[in-house]
C-alpha cells in the first residue's frame, strides 16, 4: 500500500509540474507568479482568488481541475484494488455474510 500511494503521489506531482510548465510556456499567468503554485491550486480544485490567468487562457484552469478530479478518483480506485488484491492474497475476503 505504501508503495502504491508513493507512486500515485509522485504521478500527481509530475502531472502538476506538467501543468505548471504548460502555464509558463503559454504565459498564462503573470511573470512574478509561481506557476507551480497556480498549477497546484487548479489541479486540487482549491480555487484561486489571488491569481487570475490571462483572459484568453481562462479555460485552462477548469480543465486542470477536471483533470485533477478524474485522476484523484482513479487513484482511489487503484488504492482499493491494491487493497482488495492484498486481502485476497492473505486469505481475507472481508466480513462474513449474515
Amino acid at each position: 500500500m505504501v508503495a502504491t500511494a508513493t507512486v500515485l503521489l509522485a504521478t500527481h506531482v509530475a502531472e502538476v509540474f506538467l501543468w505548471a510548465a504548460t502555464y509558463a510556456v503559454l504565459q498564462v499567468i503573470p511573470v512574478e507568479t509561481e506557476a507551480i503554485y497556480f498549477a497546484f491550486v487548479n489541479y486540487t480544485t482549491l480555487g484561486y482568488g489571488d491569481i487570475l490567468p490571462a483572459a484568453e487562457w481562462r479555460l485552462l484552469g477548469p480543465m486542470a481541475a477536471m483533470n485533477g478530479i478524474l485522476l484523484f478518483g482513479w487513484s482511489t480506485a487503484v488504492i482499493f484494488e491494491v487493497l482488495r488484491h492484498a486481502m485476497l492474497l492473505h486469505g481475507q475476503t472481508g466480513p462474513e455474510p449474515r
